[in-house]
C-alpha cells in the first residue's frame, strides 16, 4: 500500500524523498508509519512502474536533492486504487481505511460518499456478528471463567461502534469535534443502516 501512499503524496506537487518521509510523519503518521528504508525503494519501484519521474536536478546548497513528481499514469492508478471499495478486516495492523480516506479530498463527492456507505454497511455486518457472538457467550460463568476473553469481545463491539459513528459524521461532513467533545454514540441498536 506504501506505493499509493507515496503517488498520494506526490498528486498535488513535487517532493523529495526526505520530503515525502515528513508529508508521511506529519499528516498520516498517526496510524501510518513508513522508514527511509521502505520509502526511496518504493520510489524506485514507482520510477521503474514510469508512475513517478525524476525532475532535473536542482542545487541546493551544494547538495544535489532527487525531485520526484506523479506522472499521468500514476496520477490514474493512484484514482483507480482510491476509488476501490474500502475493506472492514484490517488484519494487517495498517489501518488501510485511513490511509485511503486521508486523501478522499481529491475524489468526486459522489464516489467519496458512496465508498463510505460501503465502508458503514460492511462494519455494521461485521458488528451484527460481534453482538452474536456476545449473546452466545453471555453467560454469569463465562463473565467469571473467561473475564479477559470476553473483554477482547467488548473491545471489538466498542471499536465497531465508534467506526459506524465516525463513518456517518465522515459521510455527513459533520463537524468531527462533536465526536470527541461529548456526544453519546447513537449506536444502541446495532442494526444499523448507512442510508439513513
Amino acid at each position: 500500500m506504501l506505493n499509493y501512499i507515496v503517488l498520494g503524496m506526490l498528486f498535488n506537487g513535487r517532493l523529495t524523498g526526505y520530503d515525502v518521509k515528513k508529508w508521511i510523519e506529519n499528516g498520516i503518521g498517526v496510524f501510518y508509519k513508513a522508514s527511509y528504508g521502505s520509502i526511496y525503494p518504493t520510489l524506485k519501484l514507482l520510477l521503474d512502474q514510469k508512475l513517478v519521474s525524476l525532475c532535473p536536478e536542482e542545487e541546493s546548497s551544494s547538495r544535489q536533492k532527487k525531485l520526484y513528481e506523479i506522472t499521468p499514469q500514476g496520477r490514474e492508478a493512484f484514482l483507480h486504487w482510491l476509488s476501490e471499495p474500502i475493506e472492514a478486516d484490517d488484519s494487517g495492523g495498517k489501518q488501510s481505511h485511513l490511509a485511503k480516506v486521508y486523501f478522499f479530498d481529491v475524489l468526486p463527492e459522489d464516489i467519496a460518499e458512496r465508498q463510505l456507505v460501503e465502508y458503514e454497511r460492511k462494519n455494521a455486518l461485521y458488528l451484527n456478528r460481534l453482538l452474536a457472538l456476545e449473546r452466545s457467550f453471555d453467560s454469569p460463568a463465562n463473565h467469571q471463567q473467561h473475564y479477559y476473553k470476553m473483554s477482547t469481545l467488548y473491545y471489538g463491539i466498542g471499536i465497531m461502534r465508534e467506526t459506524l459513528r465516525w463513518c456517518r459524521h465522515a459521510r455527513m461532513k459533520l463537524p468531527f469535534r462533536e465526536l470527541y467533545e461529548g456526544g453519546e454514540s447513537d449506536d444502541r441498536n446495532e442494526e444499523s443502516n448507512p442510508s439513513h
